[in-house]
C-alpha cells in the first residue's frame, strides 16, 4: 500500500514554493505578475510551479498574432483568450523545475501505486474477491486529496505571511492550483480557497471572457456558449 510522508511533503513544498516565488519575483520585477500557483495532475503524480505576467502575456499575444493561425486576428480578443492559458505563459516553462524535491516525493508515491495496480490473476483470492483492491484504491484517492490539501495550505501560509504583498499588489495576483486538464469550475473552486472573494470573482469573469474570445476568434459561426456561473 503506498504511503505518503505528509510532514516531509509539507515542509519541502513550503520551502520550495517560497524559493520559487522569490526567484520569479526577482527575475520578473516590474513585469506585472498576476498569477502564481502549483501545477499538478488529477492523480497528483507531479508538482511544478506556474506564473503569469503582463509582459509574458504581451509576448504570447505577439507570438500568436505572428503565427499563420493568428494573422489578422483581433489583438484584444487574442489577449483575453490567452490570459489564463498555462502553456502560453512564458513563465510556465520557468516553473517546471522549481519544486524538485516535492515533485520527487509525489512521483515516488505514484510509482508505488502503479506497482500495486499490477494485478496477478494467480493471486486472486476467491473468498476475499476484490475488496482489498478496492480498499487500496480508496486509500490512494485519500492520499491524492491530501497532496492537494498540502499544496493549498502551503499557498495559504505564504499569503498569510505577506509574501505576496498587501493592498493593490496582492489584489493583482490570483493564487490557484492548476492541472493540465481542468474545468473552469474546478479552477474557480481552488481560487476561492486561496483568494479574497473579489479576486476569485474577477478570475472567474476573466475565464469566461477568455472562452467567449476563443469562440469569436476561431468559431465565429457557432453560437457563443453560456458563461460558467461562479458563485
Amino acid at each position: 500500500m503506498p504511503e505518503l510522508d505528509s510532514s516531509l511533503l509539507q515542509s519541502t513544498l513550503r520551502a520550495e514554493l517560497r524559493d520559487a516565488w522569490r526567484a520569479l519575483q526577482a527575475a520578473h520585477a516590474g513585469e506585472g505578475l498576476y498569477g502564481f500557483g502549483v501545477v499538478t495532475t488529477d492523480s497528483a503524480s507531479a508538482l511544478s510551479v506556474t506564473a503569469f505576467s503582463e509582459a509574458g502575456l504581451d509576448a504570447a499575444v505577439a507570438t500568436a498574432l505572428a503565427s499563420k493561425r493568428g494573422k489578422g486576428r483581433d489583438p484584444a480578443l487574442v489577449r483575453q483568450n490567452l490570459r489564463w492559458s498555462l502553456v502560453d505563459s512564458p513563465l510556465h516553462e520557468e516553473g517546471v523545475d522549481l519544486l524538485p524535491e516535492a515533485n520527487l516525493l509525489v512521483q515516488e508515491l505514484d510509482a508505488e501505486a502503479d506497482e500495486e495496480d499490477e494485478f496477478d490473476a494467480d493471486d486472486f483470492d476467491e473468498d476475499a474477491g476484490f475488496d482489498e483492491v478496492d480498499d487500496e484504491g480508496e486509500t490512494l484517492d485519500t492520499l491524492v486529496d491530501e497532496v492537494f490539501e498540502i499544496a493549498v495550505e502551503a499557498l495559504q501560509d505564504m499569503d498569510e505571511e505577506g509574501l505576496f504583498g498587501n493592498g493593490a499588489e496582492r489584489e493583482r495576483l490570483v493564487l490557484c492550483v492548476w492541472k493540465a486538464d481542468q474545468s473552469h469550475l474546478e479552477r474557480y473552486d481552488f481560487a476561492k480557497m486561496l483568494n479574497p472573494s473579489a479576486i476569485a470573482k474577477r478570475f472567474g469573469d476573466e475565464m469566461n471572457e477568455g472562452n467567449r474570445a476563443f469562440y469569436k476568434l476561431y468559431l465565429p459561426d457557432e453560437e457563443l456558449p453560456e458563461d460558467d456561473v461562479f458563485e
